[in-house]
């Protein structure tokens, strides 16, 4: 690593042209298979779609924003590679002082954002201070600094509280997308990044298009295909019937009889990968606003989350433990005589089979304390709607750096309206489904954000 951290620009640019580019790759953990070739569109069904804010990295970076975020439309300073192992995005090297306490960061100056106005260490500095309230997304690794200082265009000092030999793995975090240093705004808004492709197209919902972006300083590590095309399929079924279809080539968390169905019939790879997930409990349209802060607080008290797991070897708590146990007194002192009928519960369609027995196990344990949960009926407003949410391994790595290993409240806010949000953060696997057509490099132990979400970035035809 330090090698590729003090060569120069220039020369790590020739060498990217040459035929020692292979080797250089390899060693930055990304192998160049045999009869890999460029061009072609990726096509991916995706189970999360895009949230409202898009891909405003204060509200935290969910699967669609993750798959087409980072290594995609936009970048970070850093990443990780297929073999575990940091290397540059953004950023060409990483210079420790002071025993780790200070960061001097060397942008590359070939780096553009997609409109051509030159990405520079005021950008930088401006992308991370968005963070700085609490509850935005990246706002733990943010809290890590003191302060930042220019060193020059495309050079910049980060100070931190105290030394961290870790914060350039942090950096990587797919919610530190980089931004300009005005217009941020906007730039989330449309996806006029700095990453390898650009949005063609995008109906802001359900089809996102992006094509490969010529002369790109970031070709030479990846990039392999002319176009990807991310559709949201919410439901496993569309899923895996579009992948039945040839409408997509590459499908997300389909449960084992329809993956082994594709595997059968379609000459279809399932790749089983680790994945942080989070169950989210958020007011429902049926909870009026009196009643949220009750709610939740009752919710809150009244999950005992080692009982969760209890006698499941397919789930386990992520690394953000909380109360372990329930308390029922302040879980009805919460509730009172607000809802004596109990809750009712929206769900969202694909919480897939770890998370619908999470939400049933909840359910008991709180009708077992005098709050009966129930499902709403169609048409019915709810009090209380779930949804799962795919995060980041970056982040509970970011709260144990940030508190030095103590215990996190399990309420992990990750956007500045999560206040009345409840988390259950949890440890599962997931899978992706993929056509034989498509070569990739073989990740070791990768979650699922930080290994597997830049497919389009990483992946090719084979």
């Amino acid at each position: 690593m330090p090698g590729l951290v003090e060569m120069d620009h220039s020369t790590r640019r020739k060498l990217l042209q040459t035929g020692l580019a292979a080797a250089l790759l390899a060693a930055g953990g990304m192998p160049v298979a045999a009869g890999a070739r460029h061009g072609g569109r990726l096509r991916i069904g995706l189970s999360g779609g895009p949230a409202p804010e898009l891909w405003d990295p204060r509200f935290g970076p969910g699967l669609f924003q993750m798959v087409s975020g980072a290594g995609l439309v936009f970048d970070t300073l850093t990443e990780i590679a297929p073999d575990g192992l940091l290397r540059g995005a953004l950023a060409s090297g990483w210079t420790p002082s002071e025993a780790g306490r200070v960061w001097t960061l060397d942008l590359d100056p070939e780096a553009r954002f997609h409109g051509g106005q030159p990405f520079e260490a005021a950008d930088a500095i401006a992308s991370l201070d968005l963070h700085k309230t609490p509850g935005d997304a990246g706002h733990g690794i943010r809290s890590l600094i003191a302060e930042m200082r220019l060193r020059g265009p495309h050079r910049f000092d980060v100070r931190l509280h105290r030394a961290n030999a870790d914060f350039p793995y942090l950096l990587s975090d797919p919610a530190l997308i980089m931004g300009p240093r005005s217009g941020a705004a906007e730039v989330f808004r449309t996806g006029a990044g700095t990453g390898p492709y650009r949005v063609a197209s995008f109906d802001g919902a359900a089809r996102l298009l992006v094509e490969r972006v010529p002369g790109h300083p970031r070709t030479a590590q990846g990039n392999w295909f002319d176009t990807v095309e991310i559709l949201v399929l919410p439901r496993a079924e569309d899923r895996a019937r579009a992948f039945a279809e040839g409408r997509v080539d590459v499908v997300d968390r389909l449960p084992a009889r329809l993956s082994e169905r594709l595997e059968r019939t379609h000459r279809a790879q399932t790749i089983a990968i680790p994945a942080t997930d989070a169950l989210r409990f958020s007011p429902g349209a049926g909870c009026a606003p009196a009643r949220v802060r009750p709610v939740m607080e009752a919710l809150h008290a009244g999950i005992d989350r080692q009982a969760l797991i209890a006698g499941d070897p397919g789930l386990s708590l992520a690394a953000m433990p909380g109360p372990q146990s329930a308390d029922p007194e302040a879980t009805r002192q919460a509730l009172g005589a607000l809802t004596p009928e109990g809750l009712t519960l929206s769900i969202d369609g694909d919480l897939g089979e770890q998370g619908a027995r999470l939400v049933a196990r909840i359910g008991q344990q709180m009708s077992e304390l005098g709050v009966p949960m129930r499902l709403a009926t169609s048409g019915e407003v709810a009090d209380l709607h779930v949804a799962r949410l795919t995060t980041r391994a970056t982040h509970a790595w970011t709260l144990l750096s940030l508190f030095g290993g103590a215990a996190q409240p399990i309420s992990a806010p990750c956007g500045p309206a999560a206040a009345a949000q409840e988390y259950v953060p949890i440890l599962s696997e997931a899978n992706l489904v993929v056509a034989d057509w498509i070569g990739r490099p073989e990740p070791q132990a990768q979650p699922w954000a930080t290994g597997h979400t830049r497919m389009g970035q990483r992946w090719w035809r084979a």
